[in-house]
C-alpha cells in the first residue's frame, strides 16, 4: 500500500504529461532532461506502474498515466486556486474568471446577465468560451471554466458535483421571415403546418415541449431541421429556410433584423436558463452575486 509519494516528482510528471516530452517539460521546469527522467523513473518505481510509453521522440500516456494526470489536473487546479488568494484579501481579490455559455442561448441575454461582472473590480478578466453544454461542464470538472450558462437542467449522471441554480424563463414564439408574416399570422397557429420549422436538438426539452403543443392542437409540422446554435437558427430564418422559436423576452433585439418578424406565441411552453456554479473547496461571492443578479434580471 502506497502511503505517501513525493509530489515534486508528481508535478514533475504533471508537467511531461502537459508538454508531450521530457525536454519540453524540462524547458519549463528549469531543469536538466535527465533529472526529470530520474524523478518521474522514481515516481513510476513508486506507484509500482508505468505512466508514459516512448512513442518515437515523445512520450504517450499509459492507461494508468492517463487516470493519473486528471488528479493532477485537479489538485493542481486546486493549489493554484489557493494561491490566488494568499496574493491578497480574498474579498478584493482580481482574478480572470472563465464563463461558459451555451451555444442555444440568445446572447443578447446572455450580456445583460453578464454585465455586472464586467463592472466587478475583483474581476480582472472576463473569458466567454462557447459550447455544447456537456462540453461546458466536463470543462468545469477540471478547473477550466468557473460559471457555465446553459439551457437544459443538470443531469444526474455527472460524475462530478456542481451546482445547479435556474435563473429565468421567457415563454417561446415562432419567428420568421418577414415575407411570411402576413399569410401565416391569418390563422395561427394551424398555417405552422404550410411552411418548414427548424427546431433544437431532438432530445431537448424545448423541442419534446412543442411537439406536445402541437400535437394538442392536432397540428403536424414539417421539421426542415435540427440547429441547437441560437445565431445559427436566425441565420436559417433570415434566409426563409424555416421559422424557428426564440424566446419572447428577446423579441425586440431578433426584429431589428428587418428580415425577421415574430408569427405568434407557443402556449405554456418556456424556454428555462440555468447557472452552473463548481463545487471548490474556496468558494467565491462572485457566484452568488451573479446568481442574485441574473434571477432579478
Amino acid at each position: 500500500m502506497i502511503t505517501n509519494i513525493n509530489y515534486n516528482h508528481l508535478y514533475y510528471f504533471w508537467q511531461v504529461s502537459r508538454h508531450g516530452s521530457i525536454a519540453a517539460a524540462s524547458k519549463v521546469l528549469h531543469l536538466t532532461p535527465q533529472t526529470v527522467s530520474a524523478q518521474i523513473t522514481s515516481l513510476e518505481q513508486r506507484l509500482g506502474k508505468a505512466l508514459f510509453l516512448r512513442e518515437g521522440r515523445g512520450l504517450r500516456l499509459t492507461e494508468f498515466g492517463q487516470i493519473a494526470q486528471q488528479y493532477a489536473d485537479d489538485m493542481f487546479a486546486i493549489a493554484h486556486e489557493w494561491l490566488e488568494t494568499t496574493s491578497g484579501d480574498v474579498g478584493t481579490l482580481s482574478r480572470t474568471l472563465k464563463v461558459g455559455i451555451s451555444d442555444a442561448l440568445p446572447k443578447s441575454l446572455v450580456s445583460k446577465w453578464l454585465a455586472p461582472l464586467i463592472e466587478n473590480e475583483r474581476i480582472a478578466n472576463l473569458h466567454c468560451i462557447d459550447g455544447q453544454q456537456a462540453e461546458l461542464l466536463a470543462q468545469m470538472a477540471i478547473h477550466k471554466l468557473d460559471l457555465v450558462l446553459a439551457d437544459k437542467p443538470l443531469d444526474n449522471s455527472l460524475p462530478f458535483k456542481v451546482f445547479c441554480h435556474e435563473i429565468g424563463k421567457s415563454q417561446l414564439g415562432f419567428f420568421g421571415a418577414s415575407s411570411w408574416q402576413q399569410n401565416l399570422q391569418t390563422s395561427y397557429p394551424n398555417t405552422l403546418a404550410d411552411v418548414p420549422v427548424v427546431l433544437p436538438a431532438k432530445s431537448s426539452p424545448v423541442t419534446n415541449a412543442i411537439h406536445y403543443w402541437l400535437d394538442e392542437l392536432d397540428i403536424e409540422i414539417s421539421v426542415a431541421g435540427h440547429v441547437d446554435d441560437s445565431a445559427l437558427m436566425v441565420a436559417l430564418g433570415q434566409q426563409g429556410f424555416g421559422l424557428f422559436p426564440a424566446p419572447l423576452s428577446v423579441k425586440e433585439e431578433i426584429e431589428r433584423n428587418r428580415d425577421i418578424r415574430f408569427i405568434g406565441p407557443i402556449d405554456n411552453v418556456y424556454q428555462h436558463y440555468y447557472a452552473f456554479t463548481p463545487d471548490r473547496l474556496i468558494k467565491d461571492s462572485i457566484y452568488s452575486e451573479f446568481v442574485r443578479y441574473a434571477q432579478n434580471t
